[in-house]
């Protein structure tokens, strides 16, 4: 089956969530007063691996974005809400 092209809706509208994720989830970390140890201990993700989200260098899978949305003590609707949300402040 052949891919999508690049400049796909859909592509783009989940390339401006992946680009917005690093940034939301530090945002909302620091706003729950939360150190990334913190979080991990909340949330079941490691350290090292919420590191790696918040500078973009990884993207968390499904249940691993909903083990942080509960970490913050958040639904994973609130949480990705949020990201989507971003698109009426452009």
């Amino acid at each position: 089956m052949p891919t999508a092209p690049d400049n796909h809706d859909a592509h783009n509208y989940a390339e401006r969530i992946r680009e917005r994720l690093p940034r939301r989830l530090q945002e909302l970390r620091e706003r729950c007063g939360l150190s990334k140890y913190g979080l991990a201990r909340e949330s079941g993700v490691s350290r090292e691996y919420l590191g790696k989200i918040e500078r973009g260098a990884a993207n968390p899978t499904l249940p691993v974005t909903a083990q942080i949305s509960y970490g913050l003590g958040m639904t994973l609707e609130q949480f990705t809400g949020q990201l989507e949300d971003e698109d009426d402040e452009e």
